[in-house]
């Protein structure tokens, strides 16, 4: 960490990068092994976490013995034995986001003592130091909005008003962040934002009761407007809004019991218009998106007609063409063609492959890279996508249309250039796919 923290001081760009790129997989390495697993004994969880903890500055600043309000690397002198009592809250804050950490991952609720022993750090001392360091661990935040957005929600309204306040501490530190590297950022009020993420929770609560909802590309928020105007403005206006809507969302289509609801046929367009509008103000929150899309095209119930839930599947096929024409191509088309390897035609049928087909072809243009054109041809010649395709149901116009974009495609390849042995091996399964459309047949 000391080494890292040297480097970002450099003067060089490549260095810098390399750090940030360090400390990300730091983060995504400690928030994969601090997610709640129900494998294994509380022995083997418990150890689990520790191992994620164990490089944590949480943990190594106080086993290094520096002082714990400083995160100057340089800073190698002991801690006096008569240590002040801001030391001591600075020690008792890395302790009590320690525990609420460990005690999130082993599935317990955020309870008021555990968010009042990191806010007491406040009362003595600076609520900037709770943000900082609630953003440097990103699972701290994910638990809080579980915990304030999640169905299994916190009921008692003194703990949610302490995860909003400690949630807000986290928006602005990382506002205040992104205004040290670029100007034009202004940092949010902390008083009001933490009411504003404490009534984007209660929204999400009243909406689920709902039988359906408004939602609309709109930043009305007066309060004669209706309860899904308001969510879908402030999740517009809102990043940290938009990410717990999209907790909420997935947490609830999740649970198997959802799509059994007399409300699921009109709820669940619902929820699919709230989480594009998402999708379409911001872009970080893409990838989650379109997790609740693939949630939503494995739903089956048999109460529902068949018509309306193709419907809904064609609705998160929709947004899954959205995504991948905001930059999400290859995960979109990946995804897709798992669902057809794992679960076949139960999720799938064969007028759904060729409406997103369909929706790709109106998309996709050239130039085109190596990666999509191994994604999409792997698409195109998965058995079930050959019978959907050649069957007399999917117009010869758009298998000709293929054949056009292959022929794009190699005269593309074809070209001289640095670039021309990228396409070596993609070579192989362009002829496959173009001999495979290019014959008459039809499936009947």
């Amino acid at each position: 960490q000391e080494l890292i923290n040297d480097s970002k001081e450099s003067n060089d760009a490549s260095l810098q990068k390399a750090c940030w790129k360090w400390e990300r997989l730091r983060e995504e390495l400690e928030e994969e092994m601090m997610k709640p697993v129900s494998a294994g004994t509380t022995f083997q969880r418990k150890r689990r976490i520790d191992v994620a903890l164990a490089m944590s500055d949480l943990v190594q600043r106080q086993r290094r013995r520096l002082d714990p309000t400083s995160d100057d690397a340089g800073n190698h002198s002991p801690v006096p034995s008569n240590i002040a009592q801001k030391n001591n809250l600075a020690d008792a804050l890395d302790s009590a986001i320690v525990v609420m950490l460990t005690k999130s991952s082993l599935g317990n609720q955020v309870d008021k003592d555990m968010a009042e022993n990191i806010l007491k750090f406040a009362y003595s001392g600076s609520t900037e130091r709770i943000g900082d360091l609630l953003i440097k661990h990103p699972f701290a935040i994910t638990t809080l909005l579980h915990n304030l957005f999640g169905t299994k929600r916190i009921r008692q309204l003194e703990t949610r008003l302490k995860c909003a306040r400690l949630i807000a501490l986290a928006v602005t530190a990382a506002e205040r962040a992104a205004r040290s590297q670029q100007e034009g950022i202004t940092v949010s009020n902390e008083e009001s934002l933490y009411q504003i993420v404490l009534k984007g929770s209660q929204l999400c609560e009243q909406v689920e009761n709902m039988v359906s909802f408004t939602a609309i590309d709109s930043v009305e928020e007066g309060q004669e407007t209706s309860a899904g105007r308001q969510l879908s403005a402030m999740c517009i206006k809102y990043p940290v809004i938009a990410q717990g809507a999209l907790i909420w969302a997935k947490e609830l289509a999740s649970n198997p019991d959802f799509v059994t609801t007399a409300a699921y046929p009109t709820l669940a367009p619902c929820i699919l218009c709230l989480v594009r509008i998402i999708s379409l103000h911001h872009p970080l929150a893409r990838p989650a998106a379109l997790e609740v899309s693939l949630i939503f095209i494995s739903h089956s119930n048999s109460d529902i007609s068949h018509q309306k839930m193709e419907s809904i599947k064609e609705q998160c096929l929709r947004l899954m063409l959205l995504l991948s024409a905001q930059g999400l191509c290859i995960e979109v088309i990946s995804a897709v063609k798992d669902k057809l390897r794992k679960n076949g035609s139960s999720e799938l049928d064969s007028a759904l492959i060729r409406y997103f087909v369909s929706g790709l072809l109106d998309t996709v243009q050239p130039p085109l890279t190596v990666p999509f054109c191994n994604a999409f041809c792997g698409l195109l010649v998965e058995s079930q996508c050959l019978d959907a395709l050649k069957s007399q149901h999917f117009e010869q116009g758009r298998r000709a249309q293929i054949i056009r974009l292959i022929n794009e495609i190699e005269n593309q390849a074809g070209g001289e250039g640095n670039g021309a042995r990228f396409w070596s091996d993609a070579r192989p399964i362009l002829s496959t796919v173009k001999s495979v459309y290019s014959t008459g047949e039809v499936v009947n």
